[in-house]
């Protein structure tokens, strides 16, 4: 021992400290706090709350912030606020569920949640946790959305788009087309605080591949400061482009507007496959139109323009113009989870195995297999589909696979297919302002649908997983693919590489340049296949118990007078579903019956609003852990949330979640909006 004796903890260098608190929880930091003086000032330091809010938004969990607030805007007490709150949430939400925010008198600011602020100055006297404003008068609310605390955007029945301030319960901004359009996707540009969001119409209303859509891409801009408080100067609409589509529109995705990247996916009924559109930059009157043969692909960006066609004029409709094969095609393996009720690992199943011509065949084997496409899945030993390149028919096996007995199964399928069917699917990007090195994740949720033919009762289950662009931990290396294999379909036209127009292409691939990760491994015999290994993106997530959700009626109004020989879209009922990253809300009818399996009277129409939250993204998942149990067996636990005495559930219209404020929000038929807080 020296002369100054042994190191304290509360004197060593405060880089040394700085590194110790890297590793700790954020209850660890409290406890710190209470230890000595020296160690209290060091606890309560930006870098030390900056550290934590980093391993938040790792595990893609938002900091509730104000406004378009960024991180860097915030005062370090406004920093330290945010983390305990969003530590809180998914703390709470993981074990006992969300609860109704405490109440009590305040001013200007209200400490549990950012929607309850009031204009400054004010004080607010109520003891509710939840605030009611007006819907659009005279207006019925077709789709809504929170856009930060301060705002909400919805779009009416009637075609209008209108902005709404949250404190002030005032319309601040309104586009109406003077006809009926539907809001299709929106997003938020922090950055730039401004909202993207296109509108739709069908102008040839056929379910085949001569139909005709026409798009609108607006943005909403906002002028706030960095405070996180309203401006003074009203938001407003702009118009940035439009452009028409041919053939059923299933998604269109907003890429990347500072980049000004846009693209679709449509449905060609005449081949059965999906096609890719896409606009590489919608300032320009080019697009790209390409059949992709299957429905799981990966095409990079710098060898699709390659195949960009002048538009010609804004009302141009666009063809396909070749059938053009992926430039990679990637193995992915699902991870399922053990429920209760699952069948016991090893005990036989019965799926559908599939074969070179398309058919299927039954096998018994130890797992069951979802099937969504002949083309697109072939089972494999541990019952997920893995994904078959095209540009190699010979890789789909052409007599059913049964696993060899010497490999033990992982986990099967809970909730196979048949019976449950995709009945819809959400996708979720990491949508709120993060800092730099945080992995840009996102989500996609199934809704899935079990229907019994002889009660008519339809059971619901959510499933959810993760996923990145590119799907592996290393970003896409332009040399390893340098063409894309294409054929031409339509009128030829150049294209910019030099080289033939018609007959196929070859693709070039450098395998000296080829990389092999070591999260990834290239392998198969086929060019192109990539194997992907990411323990983390693959477990897929379940609730606990299938439920019975509440649908809405949506009614297409689709001017189809010419087409009377043609069957018009069907009304189709909505589910009362909204999404979050990693979170979910519903409403489900009560089942007050002793045997889920017998019909619900119709007298039994109690409802409840129900929330889920599943586990949060970790690379290296075995670290996350509920209690003792490890995630990887267990689904994810369904709770039921309060509402206010005054919430009619039997009018809710529309339904959506807003996981960073911990807020659900519900419109209704009488023309309320209900924006639900809890902790």
């Amino acid at each position: 021992m020296g002369i100054l004796g042994l190191p304290n903890l509360h004197t060593l260098p405060y880089d040394l400290l700085l590194n110790i608190a890297a590793r700790l929880e954020l209850v660890d930091v409290h406890n710190l706090h209470l230890t000595c003086k020296g160690l209290y000032g060091f606890s309560f330091t930006r870098p030390v709350y900056r550290q934590i809010a980093n391993d938040l938004l790792r595990r893609s969990r938002a900091l509730p912030l104000k406004g378009f607030q960024r991180i860097t805007d915030l005062s370090t007490a406004q920093l330290i606020r945010a983390v305990n709150k969003a530590t809180r949430y998914e703390y709470a939400w993981q074990r006992r569920g969300p609860r109704p925010i405490g109440v009590g008198p305040y001013t200007n600011i209200n400490e549990h949640s950012n929607y309850m602020d009031v204009g400054k100055g004010l004080i607010a006297e109520s003891q509710q946790w939840y605030k009611v404003v007006r819907a659009p008068p005279e207006e019925e609310v077709d789709w809504l959305s929170p856009i930060t605390s301060s705002y909400t955007l919805c779009a009416t029945k009637t075609g209008k788009v209108v902005c709404w301030d949250v404190q002030t319960d005032r319309c601040l901004a309104e586009w109406s087309p003077g006809e009926r359009w539907e809001l299709w996707k929106c997003r938020v540009e922090f950055e730039e605080k401004t909202v993207y969001f296109t509108m739709a119409k069908v102008i040839n209303p056929r379910n085949d591949d001569t139909r005709l859509m026409e798009f609108v891409l607006m943005r909403l801009k906002f002028f706030d400061g960095t405070t996180g408080e309203s401006s003074d100067t009203p938001p407003r609409f702009e118009h940035v482009t439009e452009f028409k589509t041919r053939g059923v529109v299933m998604n269109v995705f907003l890429l990347d507007p500072i980049a000004r990247l846009l693209s679709a996916f449509i449905y060609s009924n005449a081949t059965n496959t999906i096609c890719l559109y896409a606009l590489l930059d919608w300032d320009k009157d080019e697009y790209v139109f390409i059949d992709t043969g299957i429905d799981c692909y990966f095409y990079p960006l710098h060898l699709l323009e390659a195949f960009n066609k002048p538009l010609g004029n804004k009302s141009a409709v666009p063809m396909i113009s070749y059938r053009v094969s992926p430039a990679v095609t990637l193995h992915r393996k699902f991870i399922f989870p053990l429920l209760k009720g699952s069948s016991p690992i090893g005990q036989p199943t019965t799926i559908p195995a599939i074969t070179t011509n398309g058919t299927h065949s039954t096998t018994s084997s130890t797992h069951a297999l979802p099937v969504t496409a002949p083309s697109q899945f072939s089972p494999t030993t541990n019952g997920a589909p893995i994904l078959i390149s095209t540009s190699n028919p010979s890789a789909v096996p052409s007599t059913p696979i049964t696993p060899p007995a010497n490999i033990v199964p992982a986990n099967p399928n809970p909730y196979p297919y048949p019976p449950w069917c995709p009945d819809s699917a959400h996708f979720v990007r990491q949508w709120w302002p993060s800092l730099p090195g945080i992995p840009r994740v996102s989500c996609t949720v199934v809704l899935l649908a079990a229907h019994d033919p002889e009660t008519h009762r339809t059971r619901f289950m959510l499933a959810q997983h993760y996923f990145r662009v590119p799907l592996t931990h290393d970003e896409w290396d332009p040399s390893v693919v340098t063409q894309l294999t294409h054929k031409l379909v339509g009128s030829p036209h150049p294209l910019r590489p030099p080289g033939e127009r018609e007959g196929m292409r070859p693709v070039s691939l450098d395998k000296g340049k080829r990389r092999s990760p070591s999260s990834s491994s290239w392998g198969g015999e086929s060019q192109g296949e990539y194997v992907v290994e990411d323990e983390a993106l693959m477990n897929l997530w379940y609730v606990d118990t299938p439920f019975e959700v509440v649908c809405v009626a949506e009614a297409r109004e689709e001017e189809a007078d010419e087409f009377d020989d043609e069957e018009n879209e069907a009304d189709r009922p909505r589910p009362l579903v909204a999404v979050d990253f990693g979170h979910a809300a519903w409403i489900e009818f009560i089942d007050n019956e002793d045997d889920p399996t017998r019909p619900r009277h119709e007298d039994s129409d109690a409802k409840w609003l129900r929330f889920v939250t599943f586990p949060p993204f970790n690379e290296e998942l075995g670290k996350v852990y509920d209690e003792a149990r490890p995630w990887a067996k267990t689904g994810g636990v369904v709770r039921t949330l309060d509402t206010p005495p005054e919430l009619d559930l039997d009018l809710v219209e529309t339904i959506n979640i807003d996981q960073s404020q911990g807020a659900v929000i519900l419109s209704t038929r009488d023309g309320l909006i209900f924006i639900l807080c809890y902790e």
